[in-house]
């Protein structure tokens, strides 16, 4: 079931979009689901993506591939994720996005603080431990590319985290009392 455009529940690729109008479409027109696997296209000259689902088809619904690679054309609808979409023999389809709906997706997911990444109920738990000076040595500007990298990473992971709760330590070194 494709989500309307406008809101963003989680995350999705743009090529999952394109399945669910291709699926929908395939539905439409009679056929399984599951024949409308959409892969980027091995021709870019042609088309950005395609769809090889009618070539499978054929042999389960005894029809020419073309025959079928049409009638799931045809049931594309107009306004969605795909502008243009081609059947072509012996029975390939070949997509193109519609750049205005890629933009708005694209636009919607930038608003997201998250960018639409849903958060996990238990998320496991990780550890990033990042070395810091060493308290038994003289400070110099060194000792901060550790810190920042590590801080970078902890900003990043926590930001990002979808499976993780992220806990950060800084090892300030070891310093002997003898």
């Amino acid at each position: 079931m494709m989500k309307k455009r406008g809101t963003i529940d989680t995350m999705k690729k743009i090529l999952d979009l394109i399945t669910e109008e291709m699926e929908q479409a395939f539905a439409d027109a009679g056929y399984e689901k599951e024949l409308a696997r959409v892969t980027l296209s091995n021709r870019p000259d042609l088309c950005e993506y395609q769809c090889n689902g009618a070539m499978a088809g054929a042999k389960k619904y005894h029809k020419a591939p073309i025959m079928i690679a049409e009638e799931v054309v045809a049931k594309i609808p107009e306004n969605g994720y795909i502008s243009g979409a081609e059947a072509v023999k012996p029975g390939f389809i070949n997509l193109k996005t519609n750049p205005a709906a890629v933009a708005d997706y694209l636009n919607q997911m930038e608003a997201d603080e998250k960018l639409g990444v849903e958060e996990v109920e238990n998320p496991k738990t990780i550890v990033i431990d990042y070395g810091g000076p060493n308290v038994a040595k003289p400070l110099h500007v060194g000792h901060l590319r550790s810190a920042i990298i590590g801080e970078s990473v902890k900003r990043i992971t926590r930001l990002w985290a979808i499976k993780w709760l992220v806990i950060s330590t800084l090892e300030t070194g070891d310093i002997r009392w003898d």
